[in-house]
């Protein structure tokens, strides 16, 4: 039934001054719009919506990944992009 439409991601954050410094900045997804809601962000064609959340408790899981060839070296340039932002 849903096989053949788009998936949209949904991530909470109560903070989306600082969401949108990390997925546009750090992670370099192409901000498209604040709709009130959400931040929507682009990942490469998939709609990435940053959920306005007045309080949640963060997941103990990964709730969000990306399929990357090598892991290690993506690991690297994002803990160097991650201290350089901060």
């Amino acid at each position: 039934m849903l096989s053949t439409t788009n998936i949209i991601a949904f991530v909470p954050t109560v903070d989306p001054v600082q969401a949108r410094a990390f997925y546009e900045g750090v992670l370099g997804l192409h901000f498209v719009k604040d709709d009130g809601f959400a931040l929507v962000l682009d990942a490469n064609g998939i709609m990435v919506r940053i959920a306005k959340a007045g309080d949640f408790k963060p997941a103990p899981f990964t709730i969000l990944g990306w399929e990357v060839s090598d892991v290690a070296k993506m690991a690297g340039r994002l803990k160097v992009q991650c201290f350089s932002a901060g």
